[in-house]
Parts: C-alpha cells; sequence; structure tokens
C-alpha cells in the first residue's frame, strides 16, 4: 500500500513485480462538492530500458540523456492534461453558449407579448373610457 499525502502533483510508481494492481483515490478533506481526479497510467516497461544500468556506469552524456528522456515524457504528459482541460472548457463554453441563445430566444418572445399585451389592455382600457 503506497499512501501520497500530496494535493495536486505529478507521482510515479514502479512495479517490482507482475500481476494485477488496484489504484484507489480518495480525499478526505473534501466536503460535500464534487472532485475532479485525473490520472495517467502507463504499462510497460520501465522508462525504455535506460533505468537498467547502474548510475556509476552512465557517461555523463548518458546521464543528460536520461534526464531530457524523462523531461520530454513529463511535458508530453503535461500536454496531454493541458489538452484535455481544453477539451473540457470548450465543451463547457459551447454548452453555456446553447443556453445563453436559448434564454436570450426566450426573452425576447416574453418581451414581444407582454409589450403586446400592454397594448391591447390599453386600448381597450381607453375604449372603456370613451363608451362610458
Amino acid at each position: 500500500k503506497i499512501t501520497v499525502g500530496e494535493a495536486a502533483g505529478s507521482f510515479a510508481f514502479f512495479a517490482t513485480d507482475s500481476g494485477t494492481y488496484v489504484v484507489c483515490f480518495s480525499n478526505a478533506r473534501a466536503t460535500q462538492a464534487a472532485r475532479e481526479v485525473s490520472a495517467k497510467i502507463t504499462v510497460g516497461e520501465q522508462g525504455d530500458g535506460v533505468e537498467l544500468a547502474k548510475a556509476e556506469q552512465l557517461a555523463p552524456l548518458e546521464d543528460r540523456v536520461k534526464r531530457l528522456h524523462t523531461s520530454m515524457i513529463s511535458v508530453r504528459d503535461l500536454q496531454d492534461q493541458q489538452r484535455e482541460q481544453d477539451e473540457e472548457r470548450y465543451r463547457v463554453t459551447s454548452q453555456t453558449r446553447r443556453w445563453l441563445l436559448w434564454f436570450t430566444v426566450l426573452e425576447a418572445f416574453v418581451l414581444v407579448a407582454v409589450s403586446l399585451w400592454q397594448i391591447l389592455y390599453l386600448k381597450s382600457f381607453f375604449e372603456v373610457k370613451r363608451v362610458v
């Protein structure tokens, strides 16, 4: 069992044994508000075999390549996360625009209906006054 006490961030876990693993997310400090959690789980060889060499065996250039490879993967994951967040924002914005369009149409209809009612009411009011 691995417990991470961070509120946000990037976490890595490399399994040494093959088998089935269970990932569980919880937030003990959460209130009634819903929380969104995103996770990217990668299955495969650890680091394309770069991690197999011991640190003292790596030349400085190889160590630099290893760090650049790790950084590149982190940047790619961050870009994927940003892309997903942008898609969610676009979906919410589109939905809000659709709702606003229907609200505007309904508002215009109500405005026209109230104006017609006022015209007819005032017309009938003045016609009654003329007769009396």
